[in-house]
């Protein structure tokens, strides 16, 4: 009675197997090789698109297109030049000589009344300046 109620049975391992795996699935269907140009109709549309669909050059179908059907808006050229025939806005002349001689002179005008008002005030700060010192001065004595 010392052992195990329910014993499990033993499991024997296969013997090892050495043998190739399966090849994958297909394996034995190779890629078919494709028929020789021999076998290729030049003359057929193998496209599948209508066989006028090919005889037709797209660019001169849209250039009909295009000449039956203009577009509203102006053309627009890629090389970011100006079209043709662009008006560009008529040059302007500079003022007149005698117009800016005038404004010339009123500026110099404005800029003596400005100096005299700046020598005026700079000779009263003075006065002012002189007569404070001599008040300290006379104090301090």
């Amino acid at each position: 009675m010392g052992g195990p109620s329910n014993a499990a049975p033993e499991i024997e391992p296969l013997a090892a197997t050495y043998a190739p795996p399966e090849p994958p699935m297909g394996f034995d269907n190779p890629i078919p090789t494709y028929p020789g140009s021999s076998g290729y109709n030049f003359f057929e549309n193998p496209s599948g698109y209508p066989s006028e669909y090919v005889s037709q050059d797209p660019y001169l179908t849209a250039a009909q297109y295009h000449h039956l059907y203009p577009s509203s808006y102006p053309p627009v050229l890629p090389t970011g030049y100006p079209v043709p025939g662009y008006q560009y806005p008529p040059y302007q002349q500079p003022p007149p000589q005698q117009q800016q001689q005038h404004q010339t002179q009123e500026i110099l005008e404005r800029l003596d009344k400005v100096e005299h008002k700046s020598r005026k005030n700079k000779e009263k700060h003075n006065s002012f300046m002189k007569g404070l010192a001599n008040l300290i001065k006379g104090k301090k004595k």
